[in-house]
């Protein structure tokens, strides 16, 4: 396993602070549309659970090391992929539930909103870490 260089992690803590406070501005909105509520958890940074802010975190950089491998499509789709099985546990575990909302709803109550948010992370994190990691000349 090959460690990351200084400007490796410096470029992953960037991605890092971006997608924390994305993550935490677009959880913030989602809740008061009242799309979903998130069951009584330890954690909370007002109505966030701060393992939902380290879950975007994660498919951000998921998203960007898999487009690496695989390039864009399988990049791209890295989000829902990832989001799928914690959709499934999430209705099952009672860990948020998913409100009836102006999007229609496909897997266990989650709208399709959902899964154009995660596309949307996994398109975002792509593109700022190829802006970020772009050789400076």
């Amino acid at each position: 396993m090959k460690l990351l260089s200084r400007s490796q992690k410096k470029c992953v803590l960037i991605v890092s602070i971006i997608f924390f406070i994305a993550a935490f501005a677009i959880e913030l909105v989602g809740i008061s549309l009242e799309m979903y509520v998130y069951a009584n958890t330890p954690f909370h940074i007002f109505d966030v659970p701060l393992t939902i802010i380290v879950y975007w975190i994660v498919i951000a950089h998921t998203s960007w090391v898999t487009y690496k491998k695989f390039g864009w499509i399988v990049g791209l789709l890295t989000g829902i992929i990832i989001d799928l099985p914690i959709e499934f546990l999430a209705f099952h575990l009672g860990w948020w539930t998913w409100i009836p909302s102006w999007t229609p709803a496909i897997f266990f109550n989650a709208p399709v909103a959902n899964f154009l948010v995660y596309l949307s992370v996994s398109f975002g994190s792509i593109l700022i870490y190829r802006y970020i990691m772009k050789p400076k000349t």
